[in-house]
């Protein structure tokens, strides 16, 4: 039940994208040898300068192929989006998607508990007890650590402050201080919190932590519903992550909205067993 469960919702929300993904994958590998073999081909001039232009060379074959893989992806008017709407029209818009979320989250919790009320005694914990906080947990992991690696794909889908009529105005207690900019601050401090999450959340899943799985389930469910302005600004704004495949839209931004709305069932359901 959990394999066909996970594999159903994976293949609705993200089956559309494979095709593209491993093609935008292809196409970054055979960018990436172009510019080694121009480079291996090339009048070699002095050493030092071999690592930068092989460098530049990588960089402009795979903005190149970049650009040419998102092309057929189309882009909406900007006049159908929130963000070209009035301050107050803005401020309704973010809340309806707020309690869309909300609503499409305890339909979510509902469902699940529906499928513990049909199920043998004793199944569900298993499954949920087995098999979900350890994957859950190492792909915060994961995701926490890319907001690192990756800093420029998590910045450009930071929400501005003073957007949506003023709504969002967040601040970043310190970040002068610390040299950071507005984005950097924000991308770092959730990506952080991911790594710490997803650890506890994988240690406490096996053993490895005394502590009830409950703590970090429901300090992932804060923090996912703490990174949900960052998926509304990107359909609000039609912002698109840097050096990520483009998403479509508006499809592709609902899927996004299911996804959030599963994850945080599965940690309301971690947290409240």
């Amino acid at each position: 039940l959990y394999a066909t469960c996970i594999s159903d919702i994976s293949f609705y929300l993200w089956g559309s994208m494979v095709i593209r993904r491993t093609r935008r994958a292809v196409l970054l590998l055979a960018a990436s040898v172009a510019a080694v073999s121009v480079d291996a081909f090339s009048p070699p001039t002095h050493v030092a300068s071999v690592g930068s232009r092989q460098l530049k060379q990588h960089r402009n074959v795979v903005k190149l192929f970049a650009e040419s893989e998102d092309a057929d992806i189309p882009r909406p008017d900007p006049s159908v989006l929130v963000s070209t709407m009035e301050p107050s029209q803005q401020k309704l818009a973010v809340g309806a998607i707020s309690a869309g979320i909300l609503l499409g989250t305890s339909v979510i919790v509902s469902f699940l508990g529906f499928v513990e009320d049909i199920l043998p005694f004793g199944w569900f914990d298993l499954w949920r007890d087995y098999t979900w906080p350890l994957p859950l947990g190492l792909i915060f992991v994961a995701a926490g650590v890319a907001h690192f690696a990756l800093k420029d794909t998590f910045t450009s889908i930071v929400p501005p402050r003073g957007i949506w009529g003023g709504l969002w105005d967040v601040p970043a207690p310190g970040a002068e201080e610390l040299g950071l900019t507005y984005e950097e601050y924000h991308a770092y401090w959730t990506g952080a919190a991911e790594i710490g999450g997803g650890l506890l959340l994988a240690g406490s899943g096996v053993g490895l932590f005394d502590i009830p799985v409950q703590v970090p389930a429901f300090l992932l469910c804060l923090l996912v519903a703490a990174v949900t302005p960052a998926n509304m600004y990107m359909f609000t704004h039609d912002a698109q992550m840097k050096n990520a495949p483009a998403i479509p839209y508006p499809w592709g931004h609902a899927g996004r909205g299911v996804a959030q709305c599963v994850l945080l069932a599965f940690f309301w359901k971690l947290t409240f067993q």
